[in-house]
C-alpha cells in the first residue's frame, strides 16, 4: 500500500514538474524524432528570419556603406569598406564552429539553441547601439546632370564616365561634357557641407565586429534550431518558408532603405533593430524546445581544430558545402556590383542615384524570389526532389545574369527590371531547398549546431572572396577597354560560370534525389 502511494506520489510530482516548465512541450519531451508542425507554428518558427534579414540587407547595401564613406572619406571608402567585410568574415569563420560545438552543449530548461540565441541579440543590440553613435552623419553627393524632360532620363556621357581614370592614365584628353538642350533641365545637387567631426572609426570598427560576432551567434544556434523541429516530411517547406523569410526581408530593408536619406543614421538604425529583436523574441517565446542533454565530450583544442574540417570528410555534405558556396559566390558578386554597374553602364529613369536605382531594382527580384520560394518548396516535399530544382534554379540565374551583358539604350533599365524578375525566381527556387539539401546529408544528429556552422561558412566566405576578386576582374578589364564596359561583361560571366558549376556539383550528392 504504501509502495503505491509513493509510486503515485512520484507520478504526480513529475507531472507537475513539467507544468512547470513553460519552455517546455510535452510531446518533446519524449526522445524521438521532431512531429510535424501545423502552419502557424512554422510560419512563427521561421519569422526571425525576416527581422535578421531586414537588418542585414539594410545595413549591408545601404547605411555601412554610408557610414563608412562620411568617416573616411570618397577616395578611401573602397579599401576601408573591403577590409571590413574581409575582417568580419573572418571573424565569422572562426566564431561559427564555437558557437555550434558550445549550442550542443547546452544544457538549460529553455533548450540547446534559444538560450544562445537570446544572448547573442543582447550582444547585437549593444553592438548595433554603438555602431549607431559612432558615426552618426551621411555624407550625399549628386553630380551635375542633364535631365530630359519628354523622356524622363538622364543624359550622360557613360563612356567619358567610366573611362576617364584611363584616359588620365594614359594622358589622353577627356571629352567635353553634353551640353544642355532646349526642353532639358540641369540638376545639381552638391554634397552637404558639416565641418563637425563625422563619428570614431576606431570604435565604430569595434562596434561592428560585435554585431558580425553576435549575428553568428544567433543565426548558427537557430538553423539548428529549424533543423531540430523539422520533420523529413516538410523539409522542403520548412525550407521554403525560411527562404521566403530571408526573401521578404531583404524586400522590406530595401523598401526601408529608399528612405534612408529623410530618416537618418540613428533612425534607420533604431527602425531595423526593433524589427530584428521583436522577430527573434516571437520565435523564442512560440516556439517550444526540449531541456538541453549533455551528449557530447567536453570542448577542448583538438575537438574545435577537428571541428571546422570533421564534417566536410563526408561525401554529402563536402558537395552539399561546394554547391551553395558557388551560388553564394555568384550572388554576392552580382549585389555588389550591381549598383556599379547601373551607374556606369545605364541611363537612369528620372534622375535616380545608382543607390535609388539599386534598390528599385532589387524590389522585383526578391519579391518574385519569395513567391517561388514558398511555391518550390512545396513542390519538392511532395515530389521528394531537390537535385531539379537546384539545377533549374542555377540555369536560370546563369542566363539571368548573362542578359545584362546585352541590355543597352534607353530603355535598358526597364530591360534590367524584366532580368531580376526572371533572375528572382531562379534565386527563390534555390532558397527553397538549400537548407532542406544540408537536412538531408547532416552527418551527425548531436553535432547538429556544429556542422550547420560549418555549412553557414558556404555563405559567409563569399562575402570576403567575391568582393575582391570581382574588383580585381572588373578593374583589370575596364582597363583593356573600357569603351565597352568589357570589365563587366567579363565580370558578369565569371559569375554566370559560379552559377554553372553549382548546378554540375549538386549531381554529385548522393542521398539527395
Amino acid at each position: 500500500m504504501a509502495s503505491s502511494f509513493s509510486n503515485r506520489y512520484e507520478s504526480e510530482k513529475d507531472v507537475a514538474d513539467e507544468k512547470k516548465d513553460i519552455f517546455a512541450d510535452e510531446n518533446e519531451l519524449v526522445p524521438g524524432p521532431p512531429t510535424r508542425m501545423n502552419k502557424a507554428d512554422i510560419l512563427l518558427l521561421n519569422l526571425s528570419w525576416f527581422g535578421l534579414s531586414v537588418l542585414y540587407l539594410l545595413l549591408t547595401v545601404e547605411v555601412i556603406p554610408a557610414q563608412i564613406q562620411s568617416l573616411v572619406g570618397e577616395d578611401e571608402k573602397g579599401r576601408w569598406l573591403g577590409g571590413m567585410v574581409a575582417g568580419g568574415a573572418t571573424l565569422t569563420f572562426f566564431v561559427s564552429p564555437l558557437v555550434g560545438m558550445a549550442s550542443d552543449r547546452v544544457t538549460s530548461r529553455m533548450g540547446k539553441r534559444r538560450p544562445v540565441m537570446v544572448a547573442g541579440t543582447m550582444a547585437m543590440c549593444v553592438g548595433l547601439i554603438g555602431m549607431a553613435f559612432s558615426a552618426p552623419k551621411m555624407r550625399v553627393e549628386s553630380n551635375d546632370v542633364i535631365m530630359n524632360n519628354t523622356t524622363g532620363t538622364c543624359i550622360k556621357d557613360l563612356v567619358s564616365q567610366r573611362c576617364h581614370m584611363f584616359w588620365n592614365q594614359t594622358g589622353g584628353s577627356l571629352p567635353h561634357a553634353l551640353p544642355g538642350k532646349a526642353g532639358e533641365s540641369i540638376l545639381t545637387a552638391n554634397a552637404e557641407l558639416d565641418n563637425s567631426p563625422p563619428g570614431n572609426l576606431a570604435l565604430y570598427i569595434i562596434c561592428s565586429l560585435l554585431v558580425m560576432t553576435s549575428f553568428t551567434a544567433i543565426t548558427v544556434p537557430y538553423n539548428a534550431l529549424i533543423a531540430d523541429k523539422s520533420h523529413h516530411s516538410q523539409r522542403g517547406l520548412n525550407s521554403g518558408v525560411m527562404g521566403a523569410m530571408i526573401l521578404l526581408g531583404n524586400v522590406s530593408g530595401a523598401a526601408v532603405g529608399l528612405a534612408f536619406t529623410h530618416v537618418g543614421v540613428i533612425g534607420t538604425y533604431a527602425c531595423a533593430t526593433g524589427i530584428a529583436v521583436v522577430s527573434v523574441l516571437i520565435t523564442v517565446l512560440s516556439t517550444p524546445e526540449k531541456p538541453g542533454k549533455q551528449e557530447n565530450e567536453p570542448m577542448n583544442c583538438m575537438l574545435i581544430f577537428c571541428g571546422f574540417w570533421e564534417p566536410l570528410k563526408e561525401h554529402d555534405f563536402r558537395w552539399v558545402f561546394l554547391t551553395r558556396f558557388l551560388m553564394q559566390q555568384g550572388v554576392a558578386t552580382v549585389t555588389t556590383f550591381l549598383e556599379y554597374w547601373l551607374g556606369d553602364m545605364i541611363y537612369l529613369p528620372n534622375c535616380w542615384s545608382p543607390s535609388t536605382s539599386v534598390a528599385m531594382m532589387l524590389l522585383p527580384l526578391l519579391t518574385m524570389a519569395a513567391v517561388s520560394s514558398i511555391v518550390m518548396g512545396i513542390v519538392s516535399d511532395r515530389t521528394g526532389r531537390r537535385k531539379p530544382i537546384v539545377i533549374a534554379a542555377a540555369l536560370i540565374m546563369c542566363c539571368g545574369v548573362s542578359s545584362l551583358t546585352f541590355i543597352h539604350g534607353p530603355l535598358a533599365f526597364y530591360m534590367a527590371i524584366g532580368s531580376a524578375f526572371f533572375f528572382g525566381s531562379g534565386f527563390g527556387s534555390f532558397q527553397s531547398v538549400d537548407f532542406a539539401l544540408v537536412m538531408d546529408v547532416l552527418p551527425a544528429e548531436k553535432d547538429k549546431a556544429k556542422d550547420i556552422a560549418v555549412w553557414h561558412l558556404a555563405l559567409v566566405l563569399p562575402n570576403a572572396i567575391a568582393t575582391p576578386t570581382g574588383g580585381l576582374i572588373l578593374d583589370f578589364f575596364e582597363s583593356v577597354n573600357c569603351e565597352i564596359g568589357l570589365g563587366y561583361i567579363i565580370l558578369f560571366g565569371v559569375t554566370g560560370f559560379y552559377f554553372l558549376l553549382s548546378a554540375l556539383f549538386v549531381l554529385k550528392i548522393r542521398r539527395a534525389r
